[in-house]
């Protein structure tokens, strides 16, 4: 296909104008030419420029599907972005390969095109599940999940899932997992996993390895939904006891009208003890509260400053991570992960001495509404 005629139906003028400087400047005359430029350049800048070329030209969708079929796995995985909702449901029988595709990133990019394709794909993913084999049939579980959620599956599926993770789970207690942390957590000063289930009002509880319990979190914390779908807010990770600590990821008082320290207290009336940390991973903010017996001792957050209650020696030489008077010049930033190792346990490395295992575990609205869609990792490597 010719790059002119591309260029001249384009009606975003920066658009146009971006794309005619770049095949300019690298003497592309055919949409092909994109494509052989990003399966064979060294120059990672210009597979960049190039991958955005790719996608701003529009091409017809038969160029795309035959481009998802492209012997490298970077022109695989830029054609398989180009489709989303009803367009991609429209081609969702020639986009099936790409969920069983040898690259992570290829399959990463069809899941997410599926996950825009809603429940009308479902029967052909649960078809595909029934007769398909091998990688194919692997890869229509995993888009299943990431259309409707774990509900979706069928009996025999989530059978055969549980035996897996019971599996694995006895394999991760000889190691340790890096945790993503985005969001605040809870931590319970307790090894009684069930009595903090009960007192958080959660209920079915799943077991779950390290690495499905954080990426759940994850998924729920970061999904693009509106309030009303109640993803945030329907399932909670709860970690076995972790040096006499259990801790809960995610929102288990989600509609509740007391602010986080209010409910630091209620639990620590509870079990003695109890703390809740927050962390971003994009904008730094970082909180902590302590409770104990019933009392907040010391609550910051680093977007309310002026709400803060209490300090704690482990702040001492310190500077808090709002605070920019030149006084606090010298002072390293103090984190939530930093207040956690010292007065709890820091999730970052989820390693020690910890009995039982996590479970990922419903809400309220989790069992009214359902657990929220996404594909996750149960393992890595």
């Amino acid at each position: 296909m010719e790059i002119r005629a591309l260029l001249d139906r384009m009606t975003h003028e920066d658009h146009r104008r971006e794309a005619e400087d770049f095949v300019t400047e690298h003497g592309i005359t055919s949409f092909d030419e994109i494509a052989e430029l990003i399966a064979t350049s060294g120059d990672g800048q210009a597979v960049q420029s190039a991958c955005r070329v790719f996608s701003l030209l529009d091409a017809a969708d038969e160029v795309y599907l035959a481009a998802a079929r492209h012997p490298h796995a970077a022109v695989r995985r830029v054609a398989a972005s180009m489709f989303r909702g009803e367009k991609a449901l429209r081609y969702a029988r020639e986009l099936l390969p790409l969920l069983a595709d040898q690259d992570h990133y290829v399959r990463q990019e069809a899941l997410w095109a599926f996950g825009t394709m809603g429940p009308d794909v479902l029967p052909l993913l649960h078809e595909t599940r029934r007769t398909a084999k091998g990688a194919t049939r692997r890869g229509a579980l995993a888009g299943i999940v990431e259309v409707a959620g774990p509900d979706a599956m069928s009996a025999a599926d989530r059978r055969m899932i549980e035996r897996y993770i019971r599996v694995k789970i006895e394999e991760e207690m000889y190691g340790s997992e890096e945790m993503h942390l985005c969001g605040g957590w809870y931590a319970i000063k307790t090894d009684n996993q069930a009595a903090v289930l009960e007192v958080c009002g959660l209920q079915d509880p799943t077991p779950v390895t390290k690495v499905l319990g954080g990426a759940a979190w994850n998924n729920d914390h970061h999904a693009w939904s509106k309030a009303d779908e109640h993803v945030e807010c329907a399932r909670v990770y709860v970690t076995g006891a972790w040096d006499g600590w259990t801790l809960v990821f995610g929102e288990p008082f989600a509609h509740a009208e007391r602010p986080v320290h209010e409910i630091c207290a209620v639990l620590s009336a509870v079990f003695g003890e109890a703390h809740h940390y927050g962390m971003s991973c994009g904008d730094g903010w970082t909180a902590w509260c302590i409770a104990e017996s019933g009392e907040v001792v010391r609550y910051y957050d680093a977007f309310k400053p002026e709400e803060q209650i209490g300090e704690l020696d482990v702040e001492e030489g310190r500077g808090l991570p709002h605070d920019w008077s030149d006084e606090n010049d010298d002072l390293d930033d103090i984190w939530a992960t930093e207040v956690a190792e010292e007065l709890s346990v820091d999730p970052t490395y989820f390693d020690g001495d910890v009995e039982g295992h996590g479970v990922l575990a419903l809400t309220q609205c989790g069992r009214t509404y359902g657990s929220p869609k996404g594909f996750l990792e149960i393992t890595r490597g």
